[in-house]
């Protein structure tokens, strides 16, 4: 067998500079992990001509599987380029990938963007933020995501807007959460409101903070969003697009730090195995830093107070976690 191969997977778009813009951040992310990284789609981007494409056709996450198991791979790990945890990374890459029939090999799909609590996308959007020119009081800004069809999607969102709220100082008016489309029916209000209603109530030099990770259809700057702001932004009106998430330097660390940490090896499990190793250290370190003259009593008492200091951080930490989820 021939080990793991990594995917960064995104959702897949007609537009060529959405695939080269995934290649890109693919070799970013492979030069961090020191192991080569393959751009992947769940779908859509095998449709572009490989002409668009530098003469490389792009590669769909079915291709990717079958690959995969004829180059007898023993476990493919996918980095999803998504935000919160959307079906096609919970629902479609299981199943297609059991449907190729794998055999041994394994799937393991890493945490999307948003991980425990959005804190690193809360920096990225607000440096995104302020690389458009907006100041605290110069206006409205609009946190625009696609819109999704499943509500913990949406309420990464919403979270990162309250977390936006509070690192910048502002209130629920000054800074309003909305998606771009929605599908019919009253079981998807949460996504409420849309882009072109929330428009109607922004105000100053409006920024449309873009929930978006790579250029396409919706989100190049002629898409689909520009469009709704172009023909529905009340007259005098004045608005702008920020950057999209894919073009933040931090990227590719994050995606990094998402490869470590599998779904299953959380900051708590971290932080109670590298207590256990300290407790291991703390005999060798007392006996190089320790004056020789100490004798064996006085060196029991100070291991025994290094264990009790580390099993009382761990104990707060842990603690702090639960109150935090609670």
């Amino acid at each position: 067998m021939a080990g793991t191969r990594i995917l960064l997977v995104d959702n897949g778009s007609y537009e060529p500079a959405a695939t080269l813009a995934l290649r890109g951040l693919a070799q970013e992310v492979g030069k961090l992990i020191g192991q080569e990284v393959r751009p992947v789609s769940t779908m859509h981007s095998t449709k572009i001509d490989p002409a668009l494409l530098g003469g490389s056709p792009a590669v769909i996450f079915e291709q990717a599987v079958q690959q995969a198991k004829a180059d007898g791979i023993d476990e493919l790990v996918v980095l999803p380029l998504f935000i919160g945890p959307s079906r096609a990374i919970t629902e479609y890459l299981p199943k297609v990938f059991a449907d190729a029939q794998p055999g041994a090999m394994k799937l393991s799909i890493r945490d999307p963007l948003f991980g425990e609590d959005g804190a690193e996308l809360t920096g990225m959007l607000a440096d995104n933020l302020r690389a458009t020119g907006w100041t605290k009081g110069s206006g409205t800004v609009l946190l625009c995501d696609h819109g999704s069809p499943i509500p913990e999607v949406t309420a990464c969102r919403n979270a990162l807007a309250a977390s936006l709220r509070q690192e910048l100082g502002l209130k629920p008016e000054e800074l309003i959460a909305c998606s771009m489309e929605r599908r019919e029916g009253a079981e998807y209000d949460f996504n409420e409101p849309l882009l072109v209603h929330a428009l109607q109530d922004a105000k100053g030099d409006a920024v449309i903070l873009m929930l978006f990770l790579l250029p396409g259809r919706h989100a190049g700057a002629e898409g689909d969003v520009a469009t709704i702001a172009k023909e529905h932004a009340p007259a005098g009106l004045r608005w702008k697009l920020s950057p999209l998430l894919g073009t933040h330097p931090a990227l590719p660390a994050l995606l990094f730090r998402r490869h470590l940490y599998s779904p299953g090896f959380k900051l708590t499990k971290i932080a109670a195995i590298i207590a256990v190793l300290s407790v291991g250290l703390l005999p060798v370190l007392i006996g190089v830093l320790a004056p020789k003259s100490l004798g064996m009593p006085e060196r029991l008492m100070i291991l025994l107070g290094g264990v009790a200091t580390i099993f009382t951080a761990l104990f707060c930490f842990l603690k702090a976690k639960v109150w935090k989820k609670a």
